[in-house]
């Protein structure tokens, strides 16, 4: 009885202490760093919510099938256009994060650049840039 209690146990821990899933990568492409200095954490964050009319809360996904649209906090703007002529912007709050954080990756935390997202178009990519204004 002892024994089997201990190899429940011993199961639940190894589970319990297993690797997390990777988060999912997205795909840029055509980073460029535009600027020097890193823009304002808090602005730069707001600004990113801002896009589509305000991805924050519950909304999941650009909503209203915009051909452009951009985020402004303050300085700080994000601008989204898709790279196929006539297609609408439908990206998801995962992608758009996850792009964000890609080009972060690239040009450091925070600082303006332009990159291509791979998909959040209705046909191909967007193109996105985060700039001072």
């Amino acid at each position: 009885m002892l024994f089997t209690i201990l190899s429940i146990m011993l199961s639940f821990s190894s589970s319990v202490l297993a690797a997390p899933l990777a988060t999912r990568q997205e795909t840029v492409s055509n980073v460029k760093c535009t600027g020097g200095n890193a823009l304002d954490f808090h602005t730069v964050n707001v600004a990113q919510l801002q896009i589509c009319g305000g991805i924050a809360g519950s909304i999941q996904k650009c909503q209203g099938a915009p051909t452009s649209t951009t985020g402004t906090s303050g300085n700080v703007q994000f601008s989204i256009k898709p790279v196929q002529a006539g297609a609408t912007i439908n990206i998801s709050k995962g992608r758009w994060e996850q792009g964000i954080k890609a080009a972060f990756a690239v040009c450091g935390q925070d600082k303006p650049f332009s990159a291509t997202f791979t998909g959040g178009a209705s046909v191909g990519d967007v193109n996105v840039v985060l700039k001072q204004v």
